[in-house]
């Protein structure tokens, strides 16, 4: 299967969203059911999102999304990642941490 630009900017998307809910080296159940959520919701493929949940159920590192996808469109990467950030109801200081880090390198002024 040839993957669109449109599939490849959402797995990017998926990868910065999976590092921005292990800011805290955890995943709760409510972040891991948004990032499947806008997964599927986003048609990634369903080996690739499982492949990229898996990477975080063992441990293992996770693959560092492509900035230069994703700075195509940077105002709906923000969008996602604040989110998933208060997709349980608070805003801890790393994910704030994270958000300003995400938006620097993306090259957006806050």
């Amino acid at each position: 299967m040839t993957l669109t630009a449109e599939d490849r900017f959402n797995i990017e998307v998926i990868k910065l969203l999976l590092q921005v809910a292990w800011v805290d080296r955890e995943i709760s159940k409510t972040e891991r059911m948004v990032v499947l959520g806008l997964g599927r919701s986003w048609s990634v493929p369903e080996a690739e999102l499982h492949a990229l949940m898996d990477r975080l159920d063992i441990g293992g590192t996770l693959p560092e999304p492509d900035l230069e996808v994703l700075r195509t469109r940077p105002d709906e990467v923000l969008e996602a990642a604040r989110a998933l950030c208060v997709s349980d109801g608070k805003l801890a200081e790393g994910e704030k941490a994270m958000l300003e880090r995400i938006t620097s390198r993306l090259g957006v002024t806050p």
